[in-house]
């Protein structure tokens, strides 16, 4: 059977582990979305230099001669990098201390500390007195159980046999 310790120690382990990996992606998609934005802006500048040095022929659509020319790189490096802060603040995880076990035996109990400790100082002065009261009852006990044993004689007053069983009859 695995121990509480046991246990907790293996789910820090993997509180660990999920924010390892978590992180590494994070930073991978973070650089990922960094890499678009700059080649979107790289895209956009080459497109406006070939449509400045095409300008004499309608840019680059003219050139190709293609009516349906139109370059649209949306930008969504920005909702990338708030999805992954987003994603980091999930994978937070507070420093944890133990702080030891809590052994309250009453902590089942409604009702304020002032209420446990009454019914704590009650079950003990009940044990304390049967402690006490015990010890003191058991040889009045035996004494009582010596007095019935010898007030009762028991007398035999006949002996009938019926076939191979005898039956005694005892009177009091």
């Amino acid at each position: 059977m695995w121990e509480p310790i046991y246990n907790l120690n293996f789910i820090i382990r993997l509180q660990a582990v999920l924010k390892i990996v978590t992180n590494q992606t994070v930073t991978a998609l973070d650089l990922l979305a960094d890499q678009s934005t700059q080649m979107r802006n790289v895209i956009l500048q080459h497109r406006m230099v070939l449509d400045y040095l095409l300008a004499e022929e309608g840019g680059v659509c003219g050139k190709l001669s293609d009516s349906n020319c139109c370059l649209q790189i949306d930008d969504n490096g920005k909702v990338v990098k708030q999805v992954m802060k987003e994603i980091r603040q999930l994978a937070h995880v507070p420093v944890q201390t133990w702080k030891g076990m809590d052994w309250d035996l009453f902590s089942w109990l409604p009702g304020g500390p002032w209420a446990k400790r009454m019914l704590f100082l009650f079950l003990f002065l009940y044990g304390v007195m049967m402690l006490l009261f015990i010890p003191g009852m058991i040889p009045c006990f035996t004494l009582l159980t010596r007095r019935i044993i010898n007030s009762t004689q028991f007398v035999m007053t006949s002996v009938e046999k019926k076939g191979d069983v005898s039956i005694m009859m005892l009177k009091k």
